[in-house]
């Protein structure tokens, strides 16, 4: 009997690596559209990834470990915010502005303006825009790691769609 637990063991751990890594990527774009400081996206992601581990024998199918686990990640990203927001140190706007501009580096879109468009979308849109059009995640994928209702995605992902449009149309970049 313990050789079976062992085994099992074994063949759950490499079926957990496996899926991290075909995952890692989507997860560190959601963090990063959250948190933008490597340095905390980097934490959140190692919370996230030792509860993930953690109840990784919850999961019921394997079929929903995406979206299970990128809720978590979301999930972790937002404690840190809570945590951090307890911790404010009013820094210099020119140097958060700096910030702000590196945000979307890895998506190599600067070329269309992309980049700069997505900063006038607040938080709740900027997420579902990634999720849905980096991430590839349905509407119904993303109603489930959000956590809330599908028309709410669909109206979301509309709103980023005409905020975008519009900027993008006027050049304002």
């Amino acid at each position: 009997m313990a050789i079976i637990q062992i085994r099992s063991k074994k063949s759950n751990n490499q079926i957990f690596t496996k899926l991290i890594e075909e995952n890692k990527l989507r997860f560190y774009k959601t963090a990063k559209i959250i948190l933008k400081n490597d340095d905390d996206i980097y934490d959140a992601l190692q919370e996230a990834l030792i509860s993930i581990y953690q109840n990784f024998d919850q999961l019921k199918e394997m079929k929903y470990f995406s979206t299970w686990a990128t809720r978590i990640v979301i999930n972790k990203c937002y404690d840190l915010l809570r945590k951090n927001k307890k911790n404010v140190i009013p820094i210099d706007e020119n140097i958060e502005n700096d910030m702000k501009v590196s945000q979307f580096d890895e998506y190599e879109i600067d070329k269309y303006g992309i980049k700069k468009a997505m900063e006038y979308l607040n938080e709740d849109l900027k997420l579902i825009t990634i999720l849905y059009y980096y991430d590839d995640y349905s509407i119904k994928e993303i109603s489930k790691i959000v956590d809330i209702p599908e028309g709410t995605v669909k109206s979301r992902l509309s709103k980023a769609r005409e905020i975008l449009k519009q900027k993008l149309g006027k050049g304002e970049f």
